[in-house]
């Protein structure tokens, strides 16, 4: 049913996601450098624009589960199923976790200075450890989403044995009981208090919607899909402020939204198929790559330009925007679509199957194309 779908929406919603997490940290760096207010008292704050990071997980729970139909119930689909994972995740996280040392050491910050090698090892291997701060945030710190994304693969891959429709169950109920036990017991350890957080559901919520796309009930008129996208963007807006633990509903819900009315079987045409594809092949280079970029710009800006407004809204802005679509066209060129390649010859598939970007960061335009 599902194999003849185009998800070029989702494609859109992926690179929108995006560009809200880099207009969070680049309206952050405006507020602290040059307004000298903190990020919740910025008059910047009109919006959660990090609430794009709650609509990646729900598309990467969501995707997987379509990407992964043939490896069901398939001795030894977890291989092939991780291997194309790592290729994707680890090569452009590790580099720019690589350029982010750099940055801070060029800089003398006690991010790098301070920091343990434990938790510089657990940077790159995807383990949540307190940074120099105290903080459970890798060296990269926009990385703390893909701890959660390398942990559900691990979960996903486990289940692989199984046939789809228990595989999936048991994936979600696994989830769920997850946040159950951490809203309960309320554990010590900083590990455990990551891997149980609730923010976890927005994967369920993902494949919960791939179920819901497989019978048939996501077929909606194009008004209530419009209402539905409205609806969600004012509630976001209508809670702006951290929503600790309750995120998964606060942001989650309306990012579920936004994923549900982005699916569908109509197909963009023309300029704005391409421009969905650009956006969708390009947002794992821009997720990973402004972080450092708006942090070597800010600090430019402090030390080689006046403190004026003209710099910080216009000259900043611009420059983290073209640096970010350069860097993120670059990495995807040079580094991610190389390692997709070896990964397809490493672990070829015996049908028509192809798995997913990391879906921070998902699906490409003809889903799923690896």
């Amino acid at each position: 049913m599902t194999s003849a779908l185009r998800f070029d929406g989702l494609q859109s919603l992926r690179g929108l996601a995006a560009t809200l997490v880099l207009a969070e940290h680049t309206a952050n760096a405006i507020s602290t450098r040059y307004m000298g207010l903190g990020p919740k008292d910025s008059p910047m704050a009109v919006f959660p624009f990090t609430a794009g990071v709650d609509i990646f997980f729900v598309i990467s729970g969501f995707i997987i589960a379509y990407s992964s139909g043939s490896l069901f119930g398939r001795s030894g689909a977890w291989r092939s199923f991780l291997l194309r994972r790592i290729a994707r995740v680890v090569p452009m996280y590790w580099l720019m976790t690589g350029v982010m040392i750099c940055a801070f050491s060029s800089i003398g910050s006690r991010a790098w200075g301070d920091a343990s090698w434990s938790s510089v090892a657990a940077s790159f291997l995807f383990l949540p450890a307190a940074n120099a701060d105290g903080l459970t945030f890798p060296i990269l710190t926009i990385g703390w989403t893909l701890n959660y994304e390398m942990a559900f693969y691990a979960l996903f891959a486990a289940s692989l044995y199984f046939p789809r429709a228990n595989a999936l169950a048991i994936i979600v109920g696994t989830l769920v009981l997850l946040a159950i036990l951490g809203a309960l017991l309320h554990p010590s350890s900083p590990a455990l208090q990551f891997w149980t957080d609730p923010i976890i559901l927005e994967f369920a919520a993902g494949i919960c919607l791939y179920g819901l796309l497989r019978s048939g009930k996501l077929a909606l008129p194009g008004v209530v899909k419009l209402l539905l996208m409205l609806a969600a963007l004012l509630s976001l807006a209508a809670f702006r402020g951290e929503p600790g633990s309750w995120r998964w509903i606060i942001w989650g819900g309306p990012a579920t939204l936004l994923v549900a009315c982005a699916l569908g079987t109509t197909s963009f045409q023309g300029m704005f198929a391409k421009v969905a594809s650009r956006a969708g092949d390009w947002s794992y280079g821009v997720y990973l790559a402004h972080f450092p970029i708006v942090m070597v710009g800010a600090t430019a800006c402090q030390v080689l330009l006046p403190n004026t407004g003209w710099v910080w809204f216009g000259i900043f802005p611009v420059f983290v925007l073209a640096a970010t679509l350069t860097a993120s066209a670059l990495l995807h060129r040079f580094i991610e679509r190389p390692f997709i390649d070896m990964a397809r010859r490493a672990a070829p598939d015996d049908n028509r199957f192809h798995q997913p970007k990391p879906a921070i960061l998902c699906p490409d335009p003809v889903v799923p194309q690896a």
